[in-house]
């Protein structure tokens, strides 16, 4: 099977698990911010489309492993690494493809499955063109699948993106997030919160302490208060040999608004203070952010040796 075609949706039909593909013709991919955001624009261009059977994705031929995963906890400028990356034209960056989430959220799959399943569908969002790295930057909350995802990539790189609690929340209960009403999520995660602002830091505990026991030489902890200027070690990080100009078209893609199509010039938002409740409810995440703090000080220190 042409791993040209990218699988978009994972769907039922009747009894059948199936996925549908997308075939994308010659059209550049993936420069939206999001993986939904290029999938709207194939279907807006009509391009081809298909069904088959979920089980194809296991019969997914390899070109090469990704070379970069980038995790996070949410509104912390991961988009900005997957945007910067992006600006290189061997690149390909998924960027929280729709298909993933579906993927690992789904209840109906034996685990063994799930990974052959899972496994292929990351191959065929990468494609088959030998002289492209491919990167993936999963949703936040796929972090608590780090374990399986690691399993089947375990020569792969990644990072860890994260943020001071309290400007996290101050943008999720500014524009709530999509998996705060993800039923499917919350039965994951015995999430004893149906809605609001417990339930959402209830989500950020589980998504700060999940990389914990996975850290490695591979993992780079990056804190949002060093990018843009981080974004050239994660490319180190990743293995990545740039020339110049490309190093210059990253670092200028990391100038713009990363969730704006084009390039349009960054404005910080302005965002409500957290009442002194929310603040106090805060300090178990508190708790995590500066664990992750020395983590990345002590990590930083050995690279620098």
């Amino acid at each position: 099977m042409s791993t040209d075609w990218i699988p978009v949706e994972l769907m039922s039909a009747g009894k059948r698990s199936m996925v549908r593909w997308i075939h994308p013709g010659s059209r550049a991919l993936f420069l939206e911010p999001f993986f939904n955001q290029t999938v709207d624009a194939l279907i807006a261009a009509h391009s081809p489309q298909k069904l088959t059977p979920i089980d194809e994705l296991a019969d997914v031929q390899p070109v090469k492993a990704p070379k970069g995963f980038i995790f996070h906890v949410s509104r912390c400028g991961s988009t900005l690494v997957s945007r910067s990356l992006a600006g290189v034209a061997r690149h390909r960056v998924i960027s929280e493809a729709a298909p993933v989430n579906q993927l690992l959220l789904a209840e109906h799959l034996a685990p063994r499955h799930k990974a052959q399943l899972l496994k292929g569908l990351i191959h065929a969002l990468c494609g088959t063109a030998a002289d492209t790295n491919c990167f993936i930057k999963f949703t936040s909350w796929n972090l608590l699948f780090l374990a399986q995802i690691r399993e089947l990539f375990p020569a792969t790189p990644w990072v860890f993106i994260y943020r001071e609690p309290a400007e996290i929340l101050q943008s999720l209960t500014a524009s709530a997030p999509r998996w705060a009403a993800n039923q499917a999520l919350l039965r994951h995660t015995a999430n004893p919160y149906p809605a609001g602002v417990e339930q959402m830091i209830f989500t950020l505990q589980g998504i700060f302490s999940a990389p914990l026991p996975h850290l490695n030489r591979q993992a780079r902890p990056v804190n949002y208060t060093q990018l843009p200027a981080a974004i050239l070690d994660i490319l180190a990080h990743f293995g990545l040999a740039l020339d110049p100009a490309e190093q210059g078209q990253i670092v200028r893609m990391g100038q713009y608004d990363a969730k704006q199509t084009g390039e349009v010039a960054f404005q910080a938002r302005k965002r409500e203070p957290l009442p002194a409740s929310v603040i106090e409810a805060l300090a178990p995440l508190k708790l995590l952010y500066n664990e992750w703090e020395q983590i990345r000080n002590g990590s930083e220190q050995v690279h620098a040796e």
